[in-house]
């Protein structure tokens, strides 16, 4: 696998009490590093993606990070 650097990444937790969106950003970073285990970047340098919206069905932190380093994993990499 290379390296995915990521410069920024805008979350709108919009309806998601604020502790629980503070747990879901720590959480994130697990998260991602489990999400891209195995898998090969394929997204050019530098090249901005929206990772789109996902429906919470859930306001558990830990499923939500899962949820959307999955999401993030899914559009820059493939298995």
């Amino acid at each position: 696998m290379k390296r995915l650097i990521i410069d920024r990444l805008d979350l709108d937790l919009r309806g998601v009490a604020p502790a629980t969106a503070e747990t879901v950003a720590r959480l994130l970073g697990p998260a991602l590093a489990c999400a891209m285990r195995g898998r090969q970047i394929d997204v050019s340098p530098a090249r901005r993606l929206d990772a789109g919206r996902l429906g919470m069905a859930t306001a558990e932190p830990d499923v939500l990070a899962t949820q959307i380093a999955q999401r993030i994993a899914h559009r820059t990499s493939r298995a």
